[in-house]
């Protein structure tokens, strides 16, 4: 317990003692994540968006005229008894006359011209609030729009599949320069470490000289990069709370436009943490492979 207070303190005084460095290197570490942070905070509100969209999904499907009431029936069954269903209705084609004539009374003119009801029987289905699957719901509708008795069916999913790619294009443009940063921080606290062990080589070489192990002294400079990592996460997740803020005020044009999309009121403690977490084996990582350099390198 002695040992690790003395390397926490001993990594702390590193840090402190090239300020100028680590510093620069924090801020590095924190711009790199908060690029990666801005694509989530970005699909998270996405994928709410889309969730809130699919709770009220609807879908219509037209009957033939061919089709009997025990081919309806069946269906009707087929349908219910599917999980992502919550409600199913039957609206017969003199219902579906009759809700015309008593939405639109100006034209029921129009109806006079016709025997029998010209409107197709439907089934109407509601789904749960719960089947927030929208590749699901797809996928379902196509399996009960293959039986012969469907003629059709109208579906309001347009604004779900758009929002949908704009997700996975996020999703996508968010990773690539993520993975692109998070490179760029590694060789960046990869190369502070061992600019603080070249600073420290004889102090370094004299703890070697008197028999300490490759651990202790090492697990300062790994101690090093931890602290780094996850100060930088913690100062991503700051500027990006911050960012969050400030939006609406100086981007008021863009956020009337987005505002029914993403959610500025709070920064979800889930994509803090990721960014603290992320910081954190990041800085870890670079300072192990560092190290392992180092040793490799260094007789004894």
């Amino acid at each position: 317990m002695k040992f690790m207070a003395r390397a926490v303190q001993q990594a702390l005084n590193n840090i402190l003692r090239n300020k100028t460095v680590n510093f620069l290197c924090l801020g590095i570490i924190a711009f790199t994540l908060l690029v990666p942070g801005i694509f989530n905070y970005i699909s998270f509100n996405l994928d709410r968006y889309i969730s809130k969209l699919s709770e009220n999904i609807e879908a219509i499907f037209y009957l033939r005229d061919s089709g009997n009431s025990a081919e309806i029936e069946k269906m009707l069954q087929r349908i219910q008894g599917n999980l992502l269903v919550k409600e199913v209705g039957f609206t017969s084609k003199d219902r579906a006359q009759t809700k015309f004539t008593q939405e639109f009374p100006e034209l029921q003119y129009i109806l006079a011209e016709f025997n029998n009801s010209p409107f197709p029987a439907s089934i109407d289905v509601k789904f749960r609030a719960d089947a927030r699957n929208v590749v699901q719901i797809e996928s379902f509708i196509r399996d009960i729009e293959k039986n012969s008795i469907i003629e059709s069916v109208q579906l309001n999913l347009d604004w779900a599949r758009k929002i949908t790619l704009i997700k996975k294009f996020a999703s996508f443009a968010g990773l690539f320069l993520s993975a692109i940063l998070l490179i760029v921080s590694i060789f960046i606290i990869f190369n502070v470490v061992k600019i603080n062990i070249f600073y420290r080589r004889d102090e370094i070489n004299i703890l070697r000289l008197v028999g300490a192990t490759d651990w202790y002294i090492k697990t300062p400079f790994l101690l090093e990069g931890l602290i780094l990592g996850f100060l930088g996460g913690l100062l991503a997740g700051g500027l990006l709370l911050v960012i969050i803020k400030v939006f609406p005020v100086y981007a008021e044009f863009i956020f009337n436009i987005v505002k029914q999309l993403i959610d500025f009121r709070q920064l979800p403690l889930r994509i803090f943490w990721e960014l603290v977490i992320t910081g954190s084996a990041i800085g870890l990582f670079s300072s192990f492979i560092s190290l392992r350099r180092f040793i490799k390198s260094t007789p004894g």
